[in-house]
């Protein structure tokens, strides 16, 4: 950093061993002239929101011209002292007490805890299961279950479930999470340190986050955003860190702090993909710090390059290489097939123990048996029994399903198109691309048939009934015709691409006269079709959903003297196709994870905590993910501020106004501006999701929202006695230790009293059980 540099760093921190204020009551370093917060900067200086540039008229040498730039790094240089230490032990052991407290309450499963559970016993026996999300915070919960002696056998089945019952070491894997959210603490405190704040700014921004309710109901149990939290904020921490080295750029701290990010982002997205918000907000501070390094002129091309370089490697490559690495590990883990591993391809299921291990003749003839999988939605096999269409709008003919086993009423036979034959004296005719075929259902007879009907889940007029028709002595009609359109082939199988082949050959099914294509809808039919999934046959449909092959031929009559026909298989996925496999699923999942959970929330709803989620209920108690209402209150009009602020200073400095704000303004824009904008980067994008949402996504943006709060707050008190600022922040904690304490009783399913349970009501909208769960 430039020496100019270093005054300003000094001077926009607020506090410093040495120095004082001058007569404005600005903070002023010893030896040292104020300088303007919005000066032009040397190339090692990059606030996190940088500042304004201000460049000198020609027309007029004391008047400035302000043009703004967007966000970019700030660093401070910050002395670790003695008192840091103390401080770091002393908000780590209280918040250990807090996270840790009563941790054996309630003793039955809770919430997700159903899932997640369950999902640590699959990691212990090695059985295959499939998730919406990333593996690693599953993982960390099966070995925290490991080393509390955890055996895999407990189902946690359902919400209720006795552990001491059933012998669950369930406090043990609960401490996980617990300490995880504890160690967010301290680091809050560090991230605060970093960005330039004193020791009185730091402890308070760590208090907020010690006392904050919703994060430590989330933290106390088998839920993966604790493990998310940790990951989230340790990321920033090592940013913000990674910003006081810039002094000593490729030195092995700088190279440390920066991998060191990198890595901890990659868990972050390793345990939900919420983490994947991490990037932009890194990404955009690192894109305007290399900017702004092209405008020096010392640095030469060279070593701008390797700048660049190095944050390539450590923001890009790292998370990816630890991305990939988890999932490594997760399919080392589970190697044992189960019901679960029907969601995936049957390639990938043959890599299973015990998992799919079939072969059959590869190709396909007129009069070969066949069974057609849905290739793409891992919903199962074409299928027809014998039962009618009952909705209003079908024809009553018998139903064409999706059923995901194998049986013999998946079972068709390929027969030319209605009046046409095929010359087999010479031998059987294999199925070419293009043809027009006929599937008769081997167990009815009937044949696969469309019309102008609706499906039983769907009006669009796009969109048409599949049944099964026909009776004895009925020859068909056209409307059993489909056209068989090739669409791939498998490189390694020759004709695969001109010829119906088992397993190697994708096609669609092409309605001779609707013009439609055999639709797999992914919809679960009601009972009355034995909630199978729903087939049809749609118009423009894209081929994703219309992409089938062949599982199963068979030729009957073959003669048994004859040699044994080619044979096809499937081949097992490597480690990348399994990762791409599970992560297109994933994609998949997250975007069709649609619902009514009574508890769910959107996104314009979680700032100003208008309900929380009922996690478990109890005699005279409940566990109510509910925040503290004051730091959600609180925070959310810091961020307000800052954006009404930034606003109004921008329209001033077009009339040449340039207030200082007590000498804070570079810091204030600069540090509380990166939050703001990591906030809005974990926020808005919830906004984009049509998925069931609910309060706990809010949290990664609601740590950054705290910060924000403890920035502005020091922004406030900067131009006051330190007693009065002393006795603000006392303020401000006793007021959070005080909401902390009313809703401690939801938090930690503390007894309490109906009265006391209504009175906690600040909001009509907060719906705990003041009724029946709660005793008098």
């Amino acid at each position: 950093m430039t020496t100019a540099g270093m005054d300003k760093a000094a001077a926009s921190s607020g506090r410093s061993n040495s120095g004082g204020r001058n007569k404005a009551g600005h903070y002023q370093p010893k030896g040292h002239s104020m300088q303007p917060a919005d000066e032009p900067r040397a190339h090692s200086e990059s606030p996190l929101v940088r500042t304004a540039e201000t460049t000198t008229s020609p027309a007029s040498s004391d008047v400035q011209v302000v043009s703004f730039a967007p966000p970019t790094p700030f660093y401070a240089k910050w002395a670790y002292t003695p008192a840091d230490t103390a401080l770091l032990l002393a908000v780590t052991l209280v918040a250990l007490i807090v996270r840790c407290y009563k941790l054996s309450v309630p003793d039955q499963v809770v919430f997700d805890e159903v899932h997640f559970g369950k999902f640590a016993g699959k990691y212990l026996n090695g059985t295959y299961f499939y998730d919406l999300h990333p593996p690693l915070a599953k993982m960390m919960f099966a070995a925290a279950g490991k080393v509390a002696g955890y055996d895999g056998v407990f189902d946690f089945k359902s919400i209720g479930l006795d552990y001491i019952a059933a012998g669950v070491p369930y406090v043990g894997m609960r401490l996980m999470p617990a300490v995880l959210g504890a160690i967010t603490v301290p680091a809050t405190y560090v991230t605060a340190r970093a960005c330039g704040y004193g020791l009185d700014t730091s402890v308070l921004a760590s208090v907020l986050v010690c006392f904050e309710n919703g994060l430590i109901t989330q933290s106390r149990l088998i839920l993966l955003d604790s493990p998310l939290v940790f990951f989230t904020v340790l990321s920033l921490a090592a940013w913000a860190v990674f910003w006081t080295k810039q002094e000593q750029p490729f030195t092995r701290s700088w190279w440390f702090w920066l991998v060191s990010t990198g890595a901890l982002m990659g868990c972050a997205a390793s345990c939900k993909w919420v983490g994947l918000f991490l990037f932009p907000v890194v990404g955009l501070s690192t894109i305007f710090d290399l900017w702004d390094k092209i405008a020096d002129r010392s640095l030469t091309p060279a070593r701008w390059g390797a700048h660049f370089m190095a944050r390539a490697v450590g923001l890009i490559a790292v998370p990816l290489a630890v991305y990939l690495f988890w999932f490594q590990v997760h399919f080392a883990l589970l190697y044992k097939t189960s019901d679960s591993a029907g969601m995936m391809s049957a390639e990938f299921q043959t890599t299973l123990v015990g998992g799919l291990n079939i072969t059959t003749d590869r190709d396909v003839f007129y009069g070969s048996e066949i069974r057609i999988k849905s290739t793409n939605a891992r919903s199962g096999y074409l299928h027809s029994h014998a039962h009618a269409w009952q909705h209003d709008k079908g024809s009553g003919q018998q139903q064409v399903t999706i059923y995901g086993h194998a049986d013999q009423n998946n079972l068709w036979v390929v027969e030319p198109a209605f009046n046409t034959t095929v010359d087999a004296s010479n031998g059987p005719v294999p199925v070419a691309g293009g043809s027009v075929v006929r599937l008769r259902h081997k167990m009815t007879g009937k044949y696969l048939h469309s019309h102008d009907k609706r499906p039983a889940m769907s009006s669009q007029d796009t969109k048409f009934e599949l049944s099964g028709y026909g009776f004895d002595n009925f020859p068909g009609d056209s409307n059993d015709n489909f056209q068989l359109e090739i669409l791939s082939g498998d490189k390694n199988e020759p004709g695969s691409d001109k010829h119906v082949q088992a397993i190697y050959t994708r096609f669609r099914l092409i309605h001779a006269n609707q013009h439609c294509a055999v639709y797999n809808s992914q919809k679960k039919l009601p009972k009355w079709a034995f909630e199978q999934i729903e087939v049809n046959c749609m118009r423009n449909c894209l081929p994703r959903m219309s992409t089938w092959h062949v599982e199963y031929a068979r030729l009957p009559d073959t003669d048994a003297s004859a040699e044994k026909p080619p044979q096809a298989s499937y081949r097992k996925l490597g480690l990348w196709g399994k990762i791409a496999e599970y992560n297109r699923l994933m994609a998949d999942s997250n975007g069709s994870l649609t619902g009514d959970h009574p508890f769910a929330a959107r996104p314009q709803h979680w700032p100003w905590l208008r309900r929380g989620t009922a996690y478990w209920g109890g005699r005279g108690n409940v566990v109510y993910q509910l925040g503290n209402p004051l730091v959600w209150w609180g925070s959310l009009a810091s961020i307000l501020l800052f954006v009404s602020v930034r606003s109004l200073l921008f329209v001033l400095n077009k009339r040449r106004i340039r207030p200082m704000l007590l000498g804070q303004r570079a810091k204030y824009f600069s540090a509380t501006g990166f939050f703001v904008v990591a906030w809005a980067c974990h926020y808005v994008p919830f906004f984009l999701m049509g998925r069931e949402l609910f309060i706990h996504h809010y949290f990664p943006a609601l740590w950054m929202a705290i910060l924000v709060l403890a920035f502005t707050l020091d922004l406030f008190t900067a131009g006051v006695p330190r007693s009065v600022r002393l006795a603000v922040y006392v303020a401000v904690t006793a007021a959070v230790l005080y909401a902390f304490l009313v809703f401690s009783h939801i938090t930690y399913a503390r007894m309490w009293t109906k009265d006391a349970c209504l009175r906690s009501k600040w909001l009509k909208t907060w719906d705990f059980d003041c009724e029946h769960a709660i005793g008098g």
